[in-house]
């Protein structure tokens, strides 16, 4: 039995959610407006594996999401297609690479942001490509690249002032994101 690929989607952002719940459940006197969502991987307790097994589960699950909703757009743009399909992919796989990179030190911290530097470039603009091509697309709803749009602008300004609480609004963002697409490819496709 073949699974849709908006089943994907809702596999990463579900099961990625429970894990960083579950985290930050594990994690007495965390704060989401002063802590970046990383200090949740040096917690104590079990609050580091479970928000390890969230970031290696959605980018894991994010992947076949993303090629297949790389499948579905092609006919409107390959060329681009392929770029935000190729984006999506390497930011999934940096995603899942940073749990195996907690900020413990200063050489290991250095490679969990640059992975997390890679994850959030790549996801910004494969988002930005995947909304240019949904507003060509019969299948989707304008409001639908919109939302591709403000995500990406939400990473951007994540980069830029680096405060924890965007960093979350930015995480929540990019769920809704994947939500609203895998629904609507599974209603649809």
């Amino acid at each position: 039995m073949k699974i849709p690929g908006g089943a994907y989607g809702l596999l990463s952002v579900s099961l990625g959610a429970i894990f960083i719940f579950l985290s930050y459940l594990n994690f007495p006197r965390y704060d989401m407006i002063n802590n970046d969502v990383s200090v949740l991987g040096i917690g104590p307790g079990l609050a580091p594996l479970f928000f390890f097994i969230s970031l290696i589960l959605m980018g894991m699950f994010s992947i076949p999401f993303y090629i297949f909703l790389g499948r579905i757009l092609r006919e409107e743009n390959e060329k681009l297609t392929r770029r935000a399909v190729k984006l999506s992919v390497i930011g999934c796989i940096a995603l899942s690479m940073i749990a195996f990179f907690p900020v413990i030190n200063l050489v290991i911290g250095v490679i969990h942001a640059s992975l997390a530097g890679v994850y959030f470039v790549s996801e910004c603009l494969s988002l930005i490509f995947f909304s240019l091509i949904i507003l060509r697309e019969n299948n989707f709803s304008k409001i639908h690249a919109y939302y591709g749009f403000f995500t990406a602008t939400l990473i951007v300004f994540y980069i830029i002032v680096r405060w924890s609480i965007v960093e979350w609004i930015v995480f929540f963002a990019i769920g809704a994101w994947k939500i609203d697409i895998s629904i609507l490819t599974l209603l649809k496709c």
